[in-house]
């Protein structure tokens, strides 16, 4: 991998190059913004460079650090990220089946293979406090070679409060060569006290444009499923190419379609939509299928505001305008929230139709009520 291979975020490239190239790297960075946008990619190259043999501020690819970072196995890199509960656990994977270390090492596997993978394990709960004091352990011991001890904390929103308190203690009291890189895309979620201490560095979604060549380019997607993959992931290419692969875009007309049932307030037609972008209980397709009518949400928005560049619905233009022109008044915000929480419950294995009816019949609040 290298900067190139990161989709997009030129300004975040740049800012982190000029680090690195002044020697003025903190020990503490905060990325954040929309998931999917490269937060992770980017702090794993990071990570690269920084431990890279050849020096610079881009790494070679091809020395042993190099090909040790591939499999993020990499001695001078740690990977944190949410698990399940363990009670009265030394270390993090303590009391781990061999089953869970197979699941774990499989998400690792594919992470490496795909930096823009979301590591999810069964029954996570979040990140522990026994993941945070390790990295504490790991503070007093220098890198090996002439690298940098990187540490990435991925959905760094996730910890609980005693791991958030423990992080704390660390940001303020840094040792060694560590560098400590949270990628979060709910920044307001993590303590200010923890915020302050980080320099905070913000990903923009991406363009479709540039998701599109991507997912072509790299991937060797079909144009066509390029194209709708691109416009559906609003801004993220890691659901882009969830899609893409799967071969499951979700389709404009289904977003239309649902939208004209939930304002028609029709429960036998909006459960047989549901059923449809739900398949056989797919929580994957469910959260694509949403990601989609946030999409149409977002672009109403876009329209309410004058601004009628950048639609990624851009085929159901008129559509979008007579629904802005109808319902001048609809909460946009709103509804891409109650889309967003739909999402987070979606991966709390809740009863998937019961779930996308209430967000049906809160959405036609979001739309209707406010006329």
């Amino acid at each position: 991998m290298s900067w190139d291979s990161i989709v997009g975020q030129q300004r975040v490239k740049g800012m982190l190059r000029r680090m690195i190239e002044s020697g003025r790297l903190p020990h503490a960075l905060l990325f954040h913004g929309p998931a999917g946008s490269g937060k992770d990619a980017m702090a794993i190259e990071l990570a690269r460079v920084l431990n890279c043999e050849r020096g610079g501020d881009a790494a070679c690819g091809e020395c042993p650090s190099c090909e040790m970072m591939d499999s993020l196995r990499h001695p001078n890199l740690r990977l944190v990220f949410p698990l399940p509960a363990r009670d009265d656990e030394s270390s993090p994977l303590d009391k781990f089946t061999p089953e869970e270390m197979e699941e774990v090492n499989a998400q690792i596997d594919e992470k490496a293979a795909n930096p823009y993978h979301r590591i999810l394990i069964p029954k996570a709960s979040g990140i522990k406090v026994s993941s945070i004091r390790e990295i504490r352990r790991d503070a007093s011991f220098r890198a090996q070679g002439k690298g940098r001890l990187v540490v990435i904390i991925s959905e760094a929103e996730r910890m609980n409060p005693n791991a958030a308190n423990a992080l704390l203690k660390t940001l303020e009291e840094p040792g060694g060569d560590m560098l400590l890189v949270l990628t979060t895309s709910q920044r307001d979620a993590l303590l200010p006290t923890i915020r302050s201490r980080c320099q905070l560095i913000r990903f923009d979604p991406l363009r479709p444009e540039d998701i599109r060549v991507a997912l072509m380019r790299r991937h060797g997607i079909e144009e066509g499923i390029a194209e709708a993959a691109a416009r559906m992931a609003s801004g993220s290419f890691g659901d882009a190419l969830d899609m893409a692969l799967a071969g499951q875009v979700v389709t404009r007309e289904e977003v239309l379609e649902y939208i004209r049932a939930v304002v028609r307030n029709n429960p036998m037609q909006l459960h047989g939509i549901i059923q449809q972008a739900i398949g056989k209980d797919d929580r994957q397709a469910a959260i694509r299928f949403l990601v989609a009518v946030g999409s149409w949400f977002r672009d109403v928005l876009l329209l309410h505001e004058g601004a009628s560049e950048g639609l990624m619905n851009e085929d159901l233009r008129d559509a979008l305008t007579r629904f802005a022109e109808h319902y001048p008044h609809v909460h946009c915000g709103e509804a891409l929230e109650e889309i967003d929480n739909a999402i987070e419950m979606i991966q709390k294995n809740l009863h998937l139709v019961n779930l996308m009816i209430v967000l049906s019949q809160r959405l036609r609040r979001c739309i209707v009520t406010h006329q």
